[in-house]
């Protein structure tokens, strides 16, 4: 098993502490590493706590805490990333029944809504007031003013707008299955500005853009500035292991007139997973 050295010198502003061994160690939030990595690409080693294997360990003041191989979970939720010397990162997990708690109840009470394919947008920034569930997200220019329906101009000008693009160092996917539960934003500074269609490739070549040989696995429909996709399909199945990716984040303006603005192409890790035994 690998014996993994931390990086040394790094400001960290949230700290890891296991109450059973005294290990205590700091690490970058989600939200810090978006900001340091905007076009991902990030390598994860492997996860503190919630695991099954073992693949080696870490310590801090001769205190050694073990590193399990790096999986994804509803259950688990990462809440940050340790930096190691070899430039790869440890992720931090945290217990998150509590919210699979609360979203079932508000899968229940939405469950009439909800229908085969639908994708799921909630709003980003803790927990949401609200859940908002729709066929992708695609706006009918003919809808009257009223409760619940979004007001658009006709038309915007964006030539000195600019557009926020969230980044995605890596996708959890589970084998063997077609849904996936994957954070997808645009983000809330979009607002006024423009809504964001997600497609996802596998990057065949590993050249980090898009071109003829890449396989589209998802496409998502309109998604609203300040609203995330949760849950969607993919196109088929894949196996365990890991894949490079990318995901193009296609803007369109803010307006009736949904006009297709720069878009941005970002490159991911896509890392395939059995999924969690019941």
């Amino acid at each position: 098993m690998a014996n993994y050295i931390i990086k040394t010198g790094n400001e960290y502003t949230e700290s890891y502490y296991n109450n059973d061994t005294g290990f205590e160690v700091g690490y970058y939030t989600v939200k810090e590493m978006k900001a340091l990595y905007p076009d991902g690409g990030i390598r994860v080693a492997g996860q503190l706590k919630y695991g099954k294997d073992q693949v080696g360990a870490i310590s801090v003041d001769g205190i050694e805490e073990p590193v399990y191989k790096a999986t994804s979970s509803s259950r688990y939720k990462t809440i940050g990333y340790i930096e190691l010397e070899s430039g790869s990162f440890i992720a931090v997990k945290k217990d998150n029944i509590g919210a699979i708690i609360l979203w079932t109840l508000l899968g229940l009470l939405l469950l009439v809504g909800l229908v085969l394919g639908t994708t799921y947008l909630v709003k980003t920034g803790g927990e949401p007031e609200t859940t908002t569930t729709t066929a992708p997200f695609i706006l009918d220019t003919n809808a009257e003013e009223g409760e619940g329906k979004l007001e658009l101009p006709s038309k915007i000008d964006t030539s000195n707008k600019n557009v926020t693009i969230v980044g995605i160092p890596e996708m959890n996917f589970k084998a063997n299955q077609k849904e996936q539960n994957v954070i997808l934003t645009n983000h809330k500074k979009n607002e006024g500005v423009c809504f964001m269609e997600f497609t996802i490739y596998l990057d065949k070549n590993s050249n980090k853009k898009i071109d003829d040989a890449d396989e589209m696995i998802y496409k998502s429909g309109l998604v609203q500035p300040g609203y995330s996709i949760s849950k969607f399909s993919i196109t088929r199945t894949l196996d365990v292991g890991e894949y490079d990716a990318v995901v193009m984040q296609q803007p369109y303006s803010f307006d009736q007139q949904r006009t297709k603005l720069n878009n941005m192409v970002v490159a991911t890790k896509i890392i395939v997973s059995e999924p969690d035994a019941e």
